[in-house]
């Protein structure tokens, strides 16, 4: 008995408010909802999408130049000799690459409301800076310490500047296939 109050509620509810229009001919209904959820808040959501991107201009591998730290460290049993244990000065070296990277972005911004509304869609271009930072790796070190537990260390500015260019270069080839062809 309860079920068929309740379709009968929502059948009346429906056809009292559908109405019809003399001057178009077309009918519109207003239709009441008993039950419903919505997001008709007003609030925009903003969302972007990439379409294109790439590296504008990176240095060439002969311009890199590290820096190069120092540090003093004591070692025991100096590249496997048992009895040199002493203080050693040991070398790191950074490099840090900056470029340039262009991107064509499609941005959407929808609006939650209770009429409906079309996406409002841009495609924008920009630059941005970026920059990328290279270690020297000291597991490539030409001196090492310990014996069941070696660690490896640069002993010259040279050797720590050279790997970390070496890293730094093969980076650049890399990036070779997405630089802009613009």
């Amino acid at each position: 008995m309860k079920k068929l109050i309740v379709t009968s509620m929502l059948i009346t509810a429906c056809t009292i408010g559908s109405s019809v229009n003399a001057d178009d001919n077309v009918t519109s209904k207003d239709v009441t909802i008993i039950h419903g959820t919505s997001t008709a808040d007003g609030k925009s959501q903003i969302g972007e999408r990439i379409l294109e991107e790439c590296i504008v201009s990176l240095p060439s591998v002969n311009e890199l130049e590290p820096i190069v730290n120092s540090g003093s460290q004591y070692l025991k049993e100096i590249n496997g000799d048992p009895q040199k244990n002493e203080f050693v000065k040991t070398y790191s070296a950074t490099l840090e690459i900056n470029y340039i990277l262009y991107q064509k972005v499609l941005i959407v911004v929808t609006t939650n409301s209770v009429k409906g509304q079309e996406p409002v869609m841009k495609v924008m271009e920009k630059n941005l800076t970026q920059s990328k930072r290279f270690e020297s790796s000291a597991s490539d070190g030409d001196l090492y310490a310990g014996r069941s537990r070696r660690e490896y260390y640069f002993s010259t500015p040279e050797a720590a500047s050279n790997d970390v260019k070496k890293r730094a270069s093969a980076w650049i080839k890399q990036q070779a296939s997405v630089t802009c062809k613009k």
